[in-house]
């Protein structure tokens, strides 16, 4: 690559996202108002007609599908995720939202394509999402809960097109026009049904809107999607993501332009950091050219068998590692969801607030005490036949939450579905673990766990939503349905897997006895879970006390959190496996430096926002790491272990809230940081004074067929 093209082709790339940037302003002016569906169906199925109609080549064989697949990331789902955002948000706001996608493609990337992360990249990704918070942030923005959705949607739908069109590339033969055509008709027609159930055709349309509709389809869509996936085509995955951060920047200087308004310094470092994350994430000269499609489609014809048959194995052991994250999910969403129905679900039943919260608390004990033995009484059962089973106690057990006539009946249902979420957390990990390459086992503990961050960000909000437009009980009937799609899920792709541990109640108890490291393990968690949540859970009355914070700020922090904490783990399930005792005594110290920014200067909006960032990223390393260390102290007893760590975890999460609640009610909110602290730094002592000759993770013997299949050639 030249320096010439090495400039001329994100140049011209980001012309795309310039384009994209001018909807938002586009669709607030000349569009119809309320009308999403609408703007988003116009804007793609004429394009597509158009672009088949000049080129005159229609998609075949696979190529059907996978036409259909990408035009309802690229195009259809993520058009109308758009508009919904544009609509119901700030323009701004919308775009401060969708900045993390690139986030998201660095994971994906590293996952389907194979890139490798660099620090150069995690430094672009941070860059890039600070500089489009100070780019488009106003204190006076309201955040609508559904605009939130709609923009973290779409910035999903962006982020798995992008990585899904890299991965495929294009047909040989076939030229940008029409691959760019099928894609706008695939995303037209799938947007088409919604368009004419929810809102119909408009009865009459003004000049006006003619002209905004006409803008949309030739420079909204032809133009602006050729030239993406051209980009996409030519550049790495993650460096094309990076690009779409100037439709922020395009968002804010239109609005200044047409709001006679003035860039502020905040803003002005905002363009400049937003630029220097491009620059960052762009390929260097000195690296390879990326393979063209058809370069790709030569190098896949001379693969040996052998070779074709490891990476397929390979792609289904990974898709097998989403369906156990899509199951803890909907587990844990499923857990926390009744914290923000309790004020319906209490007018409904006639209980109290707090009564209705034994909901939460009761499946929690359960899923802590009753995990060991039912983890030794399944120890002969196959993994993916106990996963499909605890599925269908989640489905079920919603199902009758949904339609159950009284309370005492919910509190009895979610005790057995506690039982099975405790199950889950034991086995989960080790079958994600097992169904990938060895190299990769860390990796994919990584990706399921973080689950927990996604979950934790997008459970509640999104339940409060669903019962907002329905009741609860639709939407404990929703997430029935949900559970169910899960279990078809999992029974299709994991491969049959036979236990491993055949552990009896007596032998789990006796680990501990036995093993002086994983004892010395579950004592480090027992700190830092009662540390964490000790502090965490009342974070809320804390910025409200010393910051002043209100709902809306509250909550966006507590979304970046969790965000925090899921780059948090999967940058750890790349560094435990060189160095799991420095994974997990950087996280510790991480987690102490932020309660400590937390209490000095938590006081500020800024600062509270730097310290829960921190807190965030470090959480998710120090999870992932203590999962980790459970697998290097008890390697042949893992699930056993594990059900130990989760009796261990759940018991010291209802712990820390009791001890800290405690500490709030008699002297006051800003002790419990300093609880937090305390304990987190007994647990980081603790293994800082332990030194394990083992310090990176064993991994779960697989199968001795997995073994022939996913062994490395010679």
């Amino acid at each position: 690559m030249n320096h010439g093209r090495q400039f001329l082709t994100p140049g011209v790339t980001a012309l795309a996202p310039a384009i994209w940037g001018s909807t938002y302003l586009a669709t607030a002016e000349w569009l119809p108002p309320d009308r999403p569906l609408l703007a988003t169906t116009v804007r793609a199925l004429p394009s597509g007609v158009i672009l088949l109609l000049v080129s005159r080549v229609l998609p075949k064989g696979e190529w059907l599908w996978r036409s259909l697949v990408l035009g309802t990331l690229n195009i259809g789902a993520f058009n109308l995720l758009l508009f919904v955002a544009a609509y119901r948000l700030p323009g701004g706001v919308a775009a401060m939202i969708m900045s993390v996608q690139p986030m998201i493609v660095l994971i994906l990337a590293a996952l389907l394509i194979g890139d490798r992360i660099r620090p150069v990249h995690a430094l672009a990704c941070a860059l890039g999402a600070a500089g489009v918070v100070l780019l488009v942030s106003k204190g006076s923005a309201a955040l609508d809960t559904v605009g939130v959705a709609a923009g973290l949607g779409g910035a999903a739908c962006m982020a798995t097109g992008i990585t899904f069109t890299k991965r495929w590339g294009r047909p040989e033969g076939v030229g940008l026009l029409p691959f760019t055509g099928w894609q706008l008709l695939a995303g037209g027609l799938v947007s088409l049904p919604f368009t004419l159930a929810v809102e119909g055709l408009p009865g009459s349309l003004t000049g006006t809107n003619v002209f905004g509709f006409a803008y949309l389809i030739v420079l909204g869509a032809v133009i602006s999607y050729a030239l993406w996936f051209r980009g996409i085509e030519q550049l790495p995955a993650l460096a094309v993501s990076f690009l779409a951060l100037g439709s922020p920047v395009v968002a804010t200087v239109l609005g200044i332009a047409f709001e006679d308004e003035s860039f502020s310094a905040p803003q002005t470092a905002g363009i400049v950091a937003v630029l220097v994350a491009v620059v960052l994430a762009q390929p260097r000269p000195a690296e390879p050219r990326a393979r063209t499609p058809r370069e790709q489609n030569s190098w896949r014809a001379v693969m040996s068998v052998q070779q074709r048959k490891r990476s397929s194995s390979a792609v289904r052991g990974w898709i097998g590692v989403a369906a156990i994250t899509a199951s803890l999910f909907v587990f844990l969403t499923t857990e926390l969801m009744p914290v923000g129905l309790l004020t319906p679900l209490s007018e409904s039943l006639d209980i109290s607030v707090g009564t209705a919260g034994l909901m939460v608390t009761a499946q929690g004990v359960a899923a802590g005490l009753g995990v060991p033995f039912i983890v030794a009484w399944t120890r002969r059962v196959n993994r993916r036949l106990l996963l499909s089973a605890l599925l269908a106690v989640l489905a079920l057990g919603n199902l009758v939450t949904a339609v159950s006539p009284n309370y005492p009946l919910i509190l009895a249902t979610r005790l057995c579905m506690g039982f099975a979420s405790g199950v889950f957390w034991a086995i989960g990990v080790s079958m994600a673990m097992r169904i990938v390459p060895e190299r990769h086992a860390s990796r994919a503990a990584a990706v399921v766990m973080s689950g927990i961050s996604i979950a934790t960000v997008v459970g509640i909000p999104l339940g409060t939503v669903v019962e907002a437009h329905t009741s609860w009980r639709t939407t404990f009937g929703i997430w029935a349905g949900l559970s169910l799609l899960v279990f078809l899920a999992v029974a299709a792709v994991i491969p049959s897997l036979p236990s491993q541990n055949a552990v009896s109640v007596r032998e789990v108890f006796g680990l501990p006895v036995r093993n002086g490291q994983l004892r010395t393990v579950l004592l480090i968690v027992v700190f830092f879970v009662l540390g964490h949540f000790g502090a965490y859970t009342f974070v809320r009355p804390y910025l409200e006390d010393e910051a002043g914070a209100g709902s809306t700020f509250i909550t966006v922090v507590l979304i970046i959190f969790g965000v925090g904490g899921a780059i948090g783990n999967f940058v750890a399930g790349y560094t435990a496996g060189r160095s799991l005792r420095g994974t997990f005594v950087v996280g510790l110290v991480g987690l102490l430096a932020a309660l400590l920014l937390l209490r000095g200067i938590g006081d500020a909006e800024s600062g509270a926002v730097a310290a829960l960032v921190l807190w965030g990223l470090s959480f998710g390393a120090v999870q992932l790491s203590q999962v980790n260390m459970t697998l290097a102290a008890a390697p042949d007893t893992f699930e056993a272990a594990m059900s130990l760590n989760t009796m261990a975890y759940n018991t010291c999460i209802a712990l820390g809230a009791l001890f800290g609640g405690l500490f709030v009610d008699h002297t006051g909110v800003t002790s419990v940081i300093w609880f937090g602290v305390i304990l987190a730094a007994a647990s980081l002592l603790l293994r800082l004074a332990t030194g394990w000759k083992q310090e990176t993770p064993a991994r779960p013997v697989p199968e001795d067929d997995q073994d022939d299949r996913l062994a490395p050639t010679a």
